[in-house]
């Protein structure tokens, strides 16, 4: 794998995201973790003394606080690791997919805060701006996500979409590579079948391309999902959670789904968003 791109404010929630980075990056042997700060727009006259100086100050002090955040995270990353950092102004959206396509970038991280109420609503919108528009996994990790290794996976996939297993395979086979993984799979029991009797085309396919990493199937309700997620994944001691976006036509590409805002907004595991292969 190439880069890691990661999104920082400098704030705890961001800075805690940038060393979880770190050892993820050293997890999959990651050749490059690049630190992004968006700098804030100027809304003055550009060409004005002013707006010029105070543009070079803001960005004066973004890039002391990213070496410093380097400097932090030398001794959490792999020795052969290249740490990098860049600041810029403009849109997030865009900004972060030009980095993406420049730089080869298999997975996007930033981190996401549980304090206030308010400030939970903000940074938290802003994560799932990001999840909308970005074009590569979005890994968003939660302030009090423990700084460890991933070992243990849970993703909630349906047992008759193939699509689905493959992007799970895509997702995993660089970490499954490295380590040895734990995959969970929750499922709802359609109509009242139980898992371990539904077999046909599509359901053996789901099995055949996952089975190389062992799963172990769960059922769930379709009552409250993302309840039943947290408090599987809490009792199984996940490490990361893995949630698949299906493919949409246009008007419902511009929303996510209630479960993945849910999700994004009250896990207190990492939690990686993926589009549909």
């Amino acid at each position: 794998m190439k880069t890691l791109l990661v999104l920082t404010d400098f704030s705890d929630a961001a800075t805690h995201a940038a060393k979880y980075a770190a050892i993820l990056a050293k997890q999959l042997k990651i050749a490059r973790i690049l630190l992004f700060n968006k700098l804030p727009s100027i809304t003055s006259i550009p060409s004005s003394p002013l707006v010029v100086n105070k543009t070079h100050e803001t960005k004066e002090e973004a890039m002391t606080h990213l070496k410093r955040l380097v400097n932090e995270l030398k001794f959490l990353k792999h020795t052969d690791t290249e740490l990098t950092y860049l600041a810029k102004e403009g849109d997030l959206d865009e900004l972060t997919n030009d980095l993406i396509n420049k730089y080869q970038v298999d997975y996007v991280v930033m981190g996401l805060t549980g304090k206030s109420k308010l400030e939970q609503t903000l940074i938290g919108s802003n994560t799932i701006k990001i999840a909308k528009t970005v074009n590569r996994p979005l890994l968003i990790v939660p302030e009090s996500a423990k700084l460890t290794p991933i070992t243990k996976i849970a993703s909630v996939i349906d047992l008759q979409d193939p699509k689905q297993a493959q992007t799970i395979t895509n997702l995993l086979n660089p970490l499954h590579f490295h380590n040895h993984l734990e995959l969970y799979v929750l499922s709802h029991e359609s109509e009242g079948i139980p898992l371990q009797t539904l077999h046909n085309h599509n359901f053996t396919a789901v099995k055949e391309k996952i089975s190389r990493y062992n799963p172990k199937y769960y059922a769930i309700s379709e009552i409250d999902i993302v309840r039943e997620i947290l408090e599987f994944s809490k009792s199984h001691d996940i490490s990361l959670i893995v949630h698949i976006e299906k493919k949409r036509n246009f008007f419902e590409s511009l929303f996510l789904t209630d479960i993945t805002e849910r999700m994004a907004y009250v896990t207190h595991i990492p939690l990686l968003l993926a589009k549909q292969a």
